[in-house]
């Protein structure tokens, strides 16, 4: 029997991948020009991306930096014989009164606002700015900044803590209601990172001042059988028993200060 001698083309031609590599030479000399533009267009689009990344992480350390000095500005102290330079006695912010301490703190929040937008950054910003509007007696402006952090998904760390400084307002402002359901929304959420102890307490106190005290007790009650062994127990149990003692379960109602 006799064999049959291929030639070199139909050997190459058997093989897949030298075919592939054939077709892919042949369409660049063909569209090389082409090819070659393409290839710097995606050159350039990748640099593009590339520094403006860059750029757009310089402009969130910047903002990070801000931040942390409106929130030192926020927390700073008071002295008569401050300098106009907060920084001008030290590394801590020093300021003459409370009147220049929060306006320096609000222009820093402000400013991140204006320039990073909705960031994370922005949205702490935004939460602070609120604190400070409530010191400076701009209570419409300050439920308008905590109501928008509120409802924010970007921290819902802080999205939360608005929503303790909202219901803490509206007890201070007698609206027990309101404080109610922001107390029991977050006790229910699961996603809530707050201390569960404690917004039962707050919440135990509101309902005392609405003159639901078994609803109170039953609140307490749940977050004692629901936190055995924490280190907030003792806290739940001592808030309990002082209503208990109570004939008249006339607790007043308290919020931690933000």
């Amino acid at each position: 029997m006799g064999t049959t001698k291929l030639t070199r083309k139909e050997i190459l031609a058997e093989d897949p991948v030298h075919q592939a590599m054939i077709q892919i030479i042949d369409l660049f000399r063909e569209q090389g020009k082409t090819i070659g533009i393409l290839a710097a267009s995606v050159v350039l689009i990748g640099l593009g991306i590339y520094f403006l990344l860059q750029y757009l992480d310089s402009r969130e350390a910047q903002a990070q930096q801000q931040l942390a000095r409106g929130i030192e500005f926020y927390h700073a102290e008071i002295d008569t014989n401050a300098l106009d330079d907060p920084y001008g006695k030290g590394a801590f912010p020093i300021f003459r009164n409370e009147a220049a301490k929060y306006q320096a703190a609000s222009r820093e929040f402000q400013l991140i606002i204006s320039r990073s937008g909705y960031s994370k950054v922005a949205v702490i910003a935004r939460y602070y700015l609120g604190l400070v509007q409530l010191r400076q007696g701009q209570t419409k402006e300050a439920l308008q900044s905590l109501e928008s952090v509120s409802n924010n998904s970007k921290d819902r760390t802080v999205a939360y803590l608005a929503r303790k400084v909202l219901a803490k307002h509206h007890v201070d402002t007698g609206n027990y209601r309101g404080a109610q359901e922001l107390l029991e929304g977050m006790i229910r959420d699961p996603q809530c990172e707050l201390s569960k102890e404690d917004l039962s307490i707050e919440l135990s106190r509101v309902l005392v001042a609405e003159g639901k005290r078994d609803q109170a007790l039953k609140v307490l009650r749940d977050a004692q059988s629901q936190t055995s062994g924490s280190m907030l127990q003792s806290q739940v149990i001592q808030e309990l028993s002082k209503l208990l003692s109570s004939p008249a379960g006339r607790l007043e109602p308290s919020a931690a200060r933000p």
